[in-house]
Formats: structure tokens, sequence, C-alpha cells
């Protein structure tokens, strides 16, 4: 009785013992350093480390960004300011030209009178600060209206006006045309004996209506 008990208790090992050498599932064991091994990877290429590099790179270039413009700034505020400088700003060892020998005398008297009152149809004055001044003024129609004509302007829309032969010194001659009517402008200016200084200068105007 007792034999029996002692081989079927071993029998009953011995079973067990082969069950769980054929079982898997009970031979497989976990490994504990596969485990850590990726729990630390996982810890190293986690979202919040990402995160953490790119805010660092993120931060220094926007540093560098903010260093460039003020610079930039700065050196276009730096131009703005600067006046431009003249390149030659020593005169040049020579007299005037007005002061020269061919620009005084007959020459300087022969350009005393002259059309020189800018901005006018017709102007007359002497090259002196404090001159007798003469010029054309006369009344247009436009539109069932009277208009003054004196100054040159693009709002009179006139035709025609302007010098048609200038020599600059001693005759000009000009035509006007304000709607219906055409003026013609003479200068003549003339050099003889007895003659003031500069000489005697004469205008003649010529009008036509239709």
């Amino acid at each position: 009785m007792s034999g029996n008990g002692r081989r079927s208790a071993r029998s009953r090992i011995k079973s067990a013992t082969g069950a769980d050498e054929d079982d898997p599932l009970r031979k497989t064991k976990p490994n504990l350093k596969v485990r850590k091994d990726h729990r630390s990877t996982s810890k190293a290429y986690s979202p919040i480390r990402i995160f953490d590099v790119n805010l660092k790179v993120m931060l220094g270039l926007s540093v560098f960004a903010f260093f460039v413009i003020f610079f930039l700034i700065h050196r276009l505020v730096n131009q703005a300011e600067e006046a431009p400088r003249p390149r030659v700003v020593t005169p040049f060892p020579a007299p005037k030209v007005m002061d020269l020998p061919q620009f005084e005398g007959e020459h300087i008297e022969s350009l005393y009178w002259g059309t020189y009152r800018p901005h006018v149809y017709l102007g007359i004055r002497a090259r002196t600060p404090r001159s007798l001044i003469a010029g054309l003024m006369w009344i247009g129609v436009k539109d069932g209206r009277y208009l003054m004509r004196h100054v040159c302007q693009d709002s009179d829309e006139l035709s025609t006006y302007g010098w048609t032969h200038h020599n600059g010194r001693d005759f000009g001659h000009q035509v006007l045309v304000d709607q219906s009517m055409t003026l013609a402008t003479s200068f003549l200016k003339s050099m003889v004996d007895g003659s003031g200084y500069g000489g005697d200068w004469a205008v003649r105007i010529d009008v036509q209506s239709e």
C-alpha cells in the first residue's frame, strides 16, 4: 500500500513537470531587461522632450531675428537723418563767370532789359532788384463768363501760347490764341547814341478777333 502511494506521488510530480515543459505559456518568463530598455527609449523620444528641444531652437532664432531687424532699422534711421554732403566743399580757385572781362561792359549792358519775368504771358523787367515792371493783361470770355488773363496757367485753356522767335537779347515774337481771339506780341530793343543804360525797348501787340 505504501509503495504504490509513493509511486503515484512520484508519477504525479513527473507528470506536472512534463506538463510545464510542454506548455509554452508557462515556460516563458517575462524579460525585465527588455521592458526597462523600452521604457528608457520611450522616455528619450517622448513628445515632451522633443517640444523642449524645439522651444530652445525657436527661442534662439527669435532672438537672432530681433537683433537683425533692430540693426537694419537703426541703419535706415541713421541714413535718413544724415544730410547729403556736397562732394566739393572747396570753392574752385577761379573768378566768377560774371566777373570775367567778356561779361562786362557792353555785354552786360545789352542784357539789362529783357523778357525776364517768369510765369506770365508777357513780362519785361531789368536785371536789378528794384526794376520797372511791364506786362500784358486782358479779359477773355469763356462759357459766357469774363476771365482775367495774366498769369500763365493751364486752367486758362489757351490753345496756343509761347515764343515763336526769340534771340534772348533784343528781339522776340509770340502768338497767343484765346478762344476766338488771337494776340501777337513783339519785343524789340535797340542801343543807339543818346539811349539810356541798357538801351531803348518797345512792345507791339496785335489783336484779331473772329
